[in-house]
């Protein structure tokens, strides 16, 4: 892989001269639902006991759980800019999460984003909840490629909207103060978007920032699970909102006899953080951490008209890999100049193929980094961590530290590690404490 020539035709990102499907044909719709901080556990389809999440679940069945599934960093930023660009973020310096309001904070805005792409080949593009980009206007979701945004763009929210400091934006307006709670306005409008949008083919990303702290949930919900602790019932009744408001969503597609031919996705940003009850099931680590509790999440897509029910899959796929996927779901190609990451997964979503799109995955935050070739993953967990090789297909939950007893193929996948991050070069901006003698 190679640092990324970054090219610039006017005010447009490279490349969105790309071939649809002819005028006449609908495109299928495509709803990408985000949670934030939901841990690999979390989900009923995913064998959690304690946390019902029967919307969600009901994607996973009617569709594919990918249960070997990704994000490009442990935390919401980076792991954001990953997914809505198909590319390892750090290419373009997007290590950590934005600070600061400077105008070089954010992804550059000649690097192609989703939003883009679908809002050039005729889509109607909504953002609906947290995005986490620049802080800089030039940054936000309405001023790259969503003809509507209802949300924030930062880390964190208040849930009751009038305690908020900060404002919620429609576009670049700052919203009036109402006493919402902030999951319920987010699937409200969600629902909107849909309803205005029904007779056009449309791209939603929903994106909640549920079961993200603060940890504040409504007296209703918290009633429900009044037998878990205090901790966990917040966590619970967070994520028992997030799904009643997936299911207003689902209800709505049902309604308009839009279901069967749109494309939906479920993930998490990154993984669960234990600190507020998170469950990362029987996974090593916490959001932040490179273990596979940090980068491994809830993964489950729904297409009724291609993607064959009941199925579930292990094979590795990373977040990176829904911009190409969407590309081809839409009837078009992806453009070698924008040299993505990502790989086009529909083969593997409809049951055409078992075959991993990718021999090796690559993560790289701060001072914790890894990488996984095949089975085999070497990590670091800090700065002064030692190196952890684990066979992952024998011993997903890394238990069992190989380094010691296969040295050469701990100094391989060292290599390969400092090899690509050399390559994709240093942050733009925050900390970097990754600097081995090679990086």
């Amino acid at each position: 892989m190679k640092r990324r020539n970054f090219i610039q035709v006017g005010a447009t990102p490279i490349g969105l001269a790309v071939s649809g499907f002819a005028k006449t044909s609908r495109k299928p719709n495509i709803v990408m639902i985000v949670a934030d901080d939901l841990g690999y556990g979390e989900p009923g389809y995913m064998g959690s006991t304690d946390h019902p999440t029967p919307n969600i679940d009901s994607i996973a069945r009617n569709g594919i759980a990918l249960t070997c599934g990704y994000v490009s960093a442990p935390v919401c930023g980076p792991s954001r800019a990953g997914y809505h660009t198909g590319c390892y973020q750090q290419r373009f310096g997007h290590e950590g999460n934005v600070g600061g309001v400077g105008d070089q904070n954010g992804t550059p805005t000649n690097i192609l984003m989703i939003g883009e792409y679908l809002q050039s080949q005729g889509y109607a593009t909504g953002l609906v909840g947290k995005y986490h980009d620049g802080k800089h206007q030039k940054f936000w979701p309405h001023n790259r490629g969503f003809d509507e945004f209802f949300g924030f763009n930062n880390g964190a929210m208040a849930y009751r909207i009038k305690d908020n400091t900060e404002k919620i934006f429609r576009n670049a307006t700052p919203v009036e103060s109402e006493p919402e709670y902030l999951t319920d306005a987010f699937g409200r409008e969600a629902v909107a978007f849909i309803e205005q949008h029904k007779n056009e083919p449309f791209f939603l990303e929903l994106a909640f920032n549920s079961v993200h702290a603060p940890m504040t949930a409504k007296d209703d919900d918290l009633e429900k699970f009044n037998h878990l602790d205090e901790k966990r019932r917040k966590l619970v009744a967070m994520g028992h909102c997030m799904d009643v408001n997936i299911g207003k969503v689902l209800d709505t597609l049902r309604k308009h006899r839009l279901e069967e031919d749109t494309l939906i996705v479920f993930f998490s940003d990154n993984g669960g953080k234990l600190e507020h009850t998170g469950n990362n099931g029987m996974l090593r680590g916490t959001k932040g951490d490179t273990y596979e509790g940090g980068i491994r999440i809830p993964f489950c897509v729904q297409w009724k008209s291609r993607i064959p029910a009941g199925q579930t899959c292990d094979v590795p796929v990373i977040s990176l890999d829904l911009f190409p996927s969407f590309v081809h779901a839409t009837g078009g190609k992806v453009d070698p100049k924008w040299e993505l990451d990502g790989k086009n997964i529909l083969p593997l979503l409809e049951g055409k193929t078992r075959q991993p799109p990718h021999d090796t995955l690559f993560w790289r935050y701060s001072d914790r980094w890894a990488i996984r070739h095949n089975n085999w993953k070497l990590v670091r967990s800090g700065a002064k961590g030692d190196l952890g090789l684990f066979d992952l297909e024998a011993d997903p939950y890394e238990k069992n530290n190989l380094a010691e007893k296969y040295p050469e193929r701990t100094r391989d996948l060292r290599k390969k590690w400092d090899s690509m991050s050399m390559e994709i070069g240093p942050p733009a901006w925050g900390r970097f404490e990754g600097k081995t003698d090679r990086v």
